[in-house]
């Protein structure tokens, strides 16, 4: 069941939240996100009062686990009141396995489509890491991490492979097919339709999460701005 918590968050908290886990600073977001800092601030304070937290770092995580993504940095220092990074630097998230969704398409690595393979908790960080994945023909690949530049045109890629009419943006069937329709799929969503058929219950629900401007379409800039912190986490295959 969704967490009743997450589901009283807006799409903007939701968006502050998710830059987070970069990290990025307040001022950093106010900058992406074409707002003051002051705006990033107070929308981080309601976020952490919905989730009853006291650190940003922690209702970040609790928003992944809850979407579904997983977190394969070292734990991220929080946001003071003026914006600075503090404290919490000595802790990590599990590292657990990456997997694709294998409904996506054409053996591209739908990073979209990341899911927890076990519950997210904080550990030591460990010495040793190599962050692993699957690609579209199921084989185990290492991932590597990359810049902004390089998840951008990487994001993009995967965009223009999602946009099979190719309009230029993503519709509600092109979205729709970012959600699996095997045992992967959201357990908090009816049963998945027959192959083919339409999904409108994943419609809505990757609609909700990448539409911004709630004009029914996805555009570019739309999902690079949702993918970015996805991939600058958990990286791009290696090869």
């Amino acid at each position: 069941m969704p967490d009743p918590a997450i589901a009283r968050l807006t799409e903007n908290e939701k968006e502050c939240l998710r830059r987070r886990l970069l990290p990025q600073t307040a001022k950093e977001m106010a900058i992406d996100l074409g707002i003051s800092p002051h705006a990033v601030e107070k929308r981080l304070k309601m976020a952490r009062a919905k989730l009853g937290q006291s650190s940003s770092l922690t209702a970040a995580r609790m928003l992944a686990a809850a979407e579904g993504y997983q977190q394969l940095v070292p734990g991220s220092p929080d946001l003071s009141a003026g914006g600075d990074r503090v404290e919490d630097t000595t802790v990590a998230l599990s590292p657990i396995w990456v997997v694709e969704r294998p409904s996506l398409h054409k053996g591209s690595i739908m990073l979209a489509a990341l899911f927890v393979a076990a519950l997210v908790q904080d550990v030591p960080t460990p010495d040793v890491y190599t962050p692993q994945m699957t690609n579209g023909k199921g084989e185990v690949v290492a991932a590597r991490k990359v810049g902004m530049d390089e998840a951008a045109a990487h994001i993009r890629q995967d965009f223009r492979i999602k946009d099979t009419d190719h309009s230029g943006y993503l519709d509600v069937r092109e979205t729709s097919a970012m959600e699996p329709r095997d045992s992967n799929r959201d357990s908090s969503l009816p049963p998945a339709p027959t192959a083919g058929s339409p999904d409108p219950a994943a419609e809505r629900k990757w609609m909700a999460k990448l539409d911004n401007d709630r004009d029914g379409k996805v555009s570019e800039r739309e999902y690079v701005d949702y993918m970015m912190p996805w991939v600058l986490l958990s990286g791009v295959p290696a090869d």
